[in-house]
């Protein structure tokens, strides 16, 4: 093997290691989630393929009834969660609440009491961050969705009885 071939195998190498970490973001459930009007629903965002245990995260729940209208719910940075008022705002009770399961792996978006103002999408955005040289620098993202429905305890019977499906 020359020389030139051995540059090629350890760039190819060196690449394909690049994409083969990259962070990779889920939300569960997903695509779409049915949950009764009324009832309560956990959002798992679970992180995987980090590509430094030393790395830290930057996470963000948004919310979108279309593309490009997105409200802030919650953003953990340094470990440290706030809820936003953007979207919280709308509902005169505590709506959401957001707690890491399993640290730098699983974290969960409660929503409280689905009503028909809480159908669309929630996106869970990462960003895996290190300190380089006294900044942080963000190095891997990833982004999931899934779009939550509520139907009333009606329909779903109604769906269930024409599946043919029993409770």
């Amino acid at each position: 093997m020359n020389i030139s071939s051995a540059f090629l195998v350890l760039l190819t190498r060196a690449l394909l290691a690049e994409v083969c970490e990259a962070l990779n973001v889920s939300v569960i459930p997903g695509p779409v989630a049915v949950v009764p009007q009324g009832h309560n629903a956990t959002l798992t965002c679970r992180v995987t393929q980090r590509r430094r245990p030393s790395s830290l995260l930057v996470l963000r729940w948004l919310f979108s009834l279309e593309a490009g209208q997105e409200q802030l719910i919650v953003r953990m940075n340094v470990r440290r969660a706030q809820v936003y008022g953007n979207y919280t705002r709308r509902f005169h009770q505590p709506k959401v609440s957001f707690f890491e399961e399993k640290e730098g792996e699983t974290y969960n978006l409660l929503i409280f009491n689905i009503s028909v103002e809480d159908r669309g999408h929630y996106t869970c955005k990462v960003q895996e961050i290190t300190k380089h040289h006294s900044r942080w620098r963000a190095f891997s993202n990833g982004t999931a969705t899934t779009e939550l429905r509520g139907k009333s305890v009606e329909a779903l019977l109604m769906l269930d009885l024409s599946a043919g499906v029993p409770l």
